[in-house]
C-alpha cells in the first residue's frame, strides 16, 4: 500500500532543508574560525619589511603592524623586522623561499619586485604570481619634483634640461632612466643614496636638483612643510593615470608619442596600481590565506588605524588582493618583445 505524505509535513521538511544547510555553513565557518583562532593565539607574526628603517614603507609596515592583530582570529602579537637590499628583492626571496608557509610569516615589498622574474634578473628566486598577496593600503603616487629654487619648474623643461637628479633604489633609479630611455629625456642621475631620507636630505643641501619616483608618500611622511610651502616643485605624475593629489601636473603618459612607448610605459610604471603590497609566502593553508586578506581589509577599513595613519600623514588608498592578482595576470601575459626592451632599459640603470 502506498503511503501518502501529509502537506504539512511535506512543507516541514522543505523548510528545513535550507535551515539545516545554512546551519552546517555556519557550523563550518565556526569550525575554521577555532582552527585560525587556535593557531594564531599567543602567536607572533613576523612582518619583513625590503627596505631600512625610518622610510615610508617602514612607516606603512608599523603602523598597519599596530592594528591588524584585533581584525584576525586569535589576536596574534605583530612584530616588524626590517631587511632592506636590491629593491627588496632580497626580502622577496626570503619570504618566497625561506619564511614557514603557515601564515606565521609575512612582508611588505615593492610592486616593482613582483615584476622582477617578468625582466629576468638574476638575483631572483621566485614566482611573482604565486605569492598570497594581501594587498595593497595604497596606490602608489609618483612624481618629478625639484627644489624650489630650480631653473627647471615644469614638465617640459624637466624633458630638455639636463637636470641632476638623485637616486636612493629601484623606483627613483628607473623612472629617471626611464624619462632618459623612453622619452628622450637628459637627466644625470647621481646614484648611491642609501635611502629615501638620505636622498630627501641630499636636496634640501644641494647636493642635487630634483628626484623622480614613488617619492609622494616619502615627501608626505617625512617633509610635508615641502608640500605645503611649495619648497619643492611638482612637475609630472609617474603613473599610468592621473592622480588629483597632484593637481594639475601632467602624466608622464602625456609625453608619449606612439603606441610603442605607450606600452613600454605600462610595463615599466604600471605597477604603482599595487603601491606598497603586502604578502605572505605562496603555499600557505587556504583559511589562514583568507583569514590575513580579511584581516588586512578590515584593518584598512579600521577607524584607529584611518587616525593612525592620518597622524603619520599616510596615504590610505587600498588597493585589493585580486586587484594585484589581475595586474600581476596582466603584466606576465605581456608580448615578449615588449618585456624585452623594457629589461633593457632596466638593465641599463644598474
Amino acid at each position: 500500500m502506498m503511503m501518502h505524505q501529509s502537506p504539512l509535513r511535506a512543507f516541514g521538511r522543505a523548510l528545513a532543508a535550507p535551515v539545516l544547510g545554512a546551519f552546517l555553513l555556519v557550523t563550518q565557518d565556526a569550525k575554521a574560525n577555532n582552527s585560525i583562532e587556535y593557531f594564531y593565539k599567543g602567536r607572533t607574526v613576523s612582518m619583513v619589511v625590503g627596505f631600512n628603517t625610518g622610510g615610508a614603507y617602514d612607516l606603512y609596515a608599523r603602523v598597519v603592524a599596530r592594528h591588524i592583530s584585533k581584525h584576525l582570529p586569535g589576536k596574534p602579537s605583530f612584530v616588524v623586522k626590517n631587511m632592506q637590499g636590491a629593491g627588496s628583492v632580497i626580502a622577496a626571496n626570503f619570504l618566497y623561499n625561506r619564511s614557514p608557509r603557515d601564515g606565521s610569516e609575512i612582508g611588505l615589498i615593492a610592486g616593482t619586485a613582483a615584476l622582477e622574474p617578468l625582466f629576468g634578473g638574476t638575483a631572483t628566486q621566485f614566482d611573482g604570481q604565486k605569492f598570497s598577496w594581501l594587498g595593497s593600503a595604497n596606490e602608489e603616487v609618483g612624481a618629478c619634483f625639484t627644489w624650489h629654487t630650480s631653473k627647471t619648474n615644469t614638465a617640459q623643461q624637466l624633458m630638455r634640461n639636463p637636470v641632476i637628479i638623485g637616486s636612493a633604489g629601484t623606483s627613483s633609479l628607473l623612472v629617471p632612466s626611464t624619462l632618459n630611455s623612453v622619452l628622450g629625456a637628459n637627466l644625470r642621475i647621481v646614484k648611491g643614496y642609501k635611502g629615501t631620507s638620505d636622498m630627501l636630505l641630499a636636496l634640501e643641501r644641494g647636493e642635487v636638483e630634483g628626484m623622480c619616483g614613488m617619492l609622494y608618500a616619502a615627501v608626505q611622511a617625512e617633509r610635508p612643510d615641502w608640500l605645503d610651502k611649495k619648497l619643492v616643485n611638482v612637475l609630472m605624475q609617474v603613473s599610468v593615470k592621473r592622480n588629483p593629489k597632484l593637481g594639475d601636473a601632467p602624466s608622464i603618459m602625456d609625453f608619449a608619442t606612439s603606441d610603442d612607448q605607450r606600452n613600454l610605459l605600462r610595463l615599466l610604471i604600471g605597477w604603482t596600481i599595487m603601491g606598497r603590497p603586502f604578502l605572505a609566502p605562496p603555499g600557505i593553508p587556504a583559511d589562514r590565506a583568507e583569514a590575513l586578506r580579511a584581516a588586512f581589509v578590515a584593518t584598512m577599513n579600521d577607524e584607529d588605524f584611518l587616525q593612525d595613519a592620518a597622524r603619520n600623514r599616510l596615504d590610505v588608498s587600498p588597493i585589493t588582493a585580486a586587484q594585484i592578482e589581475r595586474f600581476l595576470a596582466e603584466s606576465y601575459a605581456t608580448p615578449r618583445n615588449v618585456v624585452e626592451r623594457a629589461a633593457k632599459i632596466i638593465k641599463d640603470t644598474n
